[in-house]
Formats: C-alpha cells, sequence, structure tokens
C-alpha cells in the first residue's frame, strides 16, 4: 500500500502526463486544420512558403540539369596546371634555373631562388622528399608539384660516404 507522499507523487506524475497530451492532440488539431485549410500550421513569417517552393525548385532543376551537376558550381579541374607561361614538359629541378622553376604553380622569384640555393648547397635532389626540405615548399605545395617536376638522375652519396674515414677508437686492451 502506498503511503500518501507516494499517492501524491503518482497524482502529479499522471497530471503531467495528462496535461502534455492534451497539449499535444490541440497542436495536432490545429497543425491538421490549417493544413486542410492550405495555411502554414506555425507561422514564422509570410516568405516561408515561398521560400520552400523555390528551394524545392531548385532541388528540382538541378535534378533535370543533363550532366548531373548544377551548372552555376564549377568543378576543380583535377590535374593543376602550370602558370600562364605554360611549359610543353616537365620542369627538372636539378637542372633548370631560378627562371625556369617559376613557371611552377606556388614558385615565385623568391622560392625558386631557395631551391636553387639548396640544390647548390647540398646537391641534386633526389624526390620530392628531398624537394621538401626547401623552407616554402610544405605538402600541399609538393602535391601540386609532383606531376609537373621531374629529378634527373645525378649522383647523392648515402649519408654513410659523407662521414669521415677514420674514426678515434678507444685503444684496444691486448
Amino acid at each position: 500500500m502506498p503511503t500518501p507522499a507516494e499517492r501524491h507523487a503518482l497524482v502529479f506524475i499522471a497530471a503531467v502526463a495528462l496535461v502534455g497530451a492534451g497539449a499535444r492532440l490541440a497542436a495536432t488539431t490545429r497543425f491538421e486544420r490549417a493544413v486542410a485549410h492550405g495555411e502554414r500550421g506555425m507561422a514564422r513569417g509570410r516568405n516561408d512558403s515561398t521560400a520552400l517552393n523555390r528551394q524545392i525548385a531548385a532541388v528540382d532543376s538541378a535534378r533535370a540539369a543533363p550532366s548531373g551537376r548544377s551548372r552555376t558550381r564549377r568543378q576543380p579541374p583535377t590535374t593543376p596546371a602550370l602558370k600562364q607561361r605554360d611549359a610543353p614538359r616537365a620542369v627538372d629541378v636539378n637542372t633548370e634555373p631560378a627562371a625556369e622553376l617559376e613557371r611552377l604553380p606556388r614558385i615565385g622569384p623568391a622560392l625558386a631562388r631557395r631551391i636553387v640555393a639548396y640544390r647548390e648547397e647540398h646537391g641534386p635532389f633526389g624526390s620530392m622528399d628531398d624537394l621538401r626540405h626547401v623552407h616554402g615548399i610544405g605538402v600541399t605545395t609538393a602535391t601540386l608539384l609532383a606531376p609537373l617536376v621531374t629529378f634527373s638522375s645525378g649522383y647523392r652519396p648515402f649519408q654513410s660516404e659523407t662521414r669521415p674515414a677514420h674514426r678515434d677508437f678507444a685503444p684496444s686492451m691486448n
């Protein structure tokens, strides 16, 4: 048998449930009545229905487009193109002067000079990873340059070959 406090709590919960159900029923009937008369149920402004109709028309016209995509949206190029002064061949980073390197996208005069200076100081580049050591060439620039550059086969000594030939070892205890 519930205590008087528990009975009061149960009555309160039942009353809240009945009020909630009544409010939901009233809102549903009001919405159905508005729909039946061609009005908006929860009006926010006068232009809501016209904006919705315009959006629906835009979606329908996009679906009906022959290419399957909207004509207002421009697709990005699949491969990066060279600048206006297009070169018909790939640029060899190990042999070309700074003026030729400037033809590449995102390579201006300063970066071209840095590439040449790095090449002269450290030797020819062997791959894109080596080119990324130049200050100013990051992941994005390297990705753009990858199909546009080549690396001539120049001799690059291994790191072990550049170390001094003799080492000072501790005297042996023989």
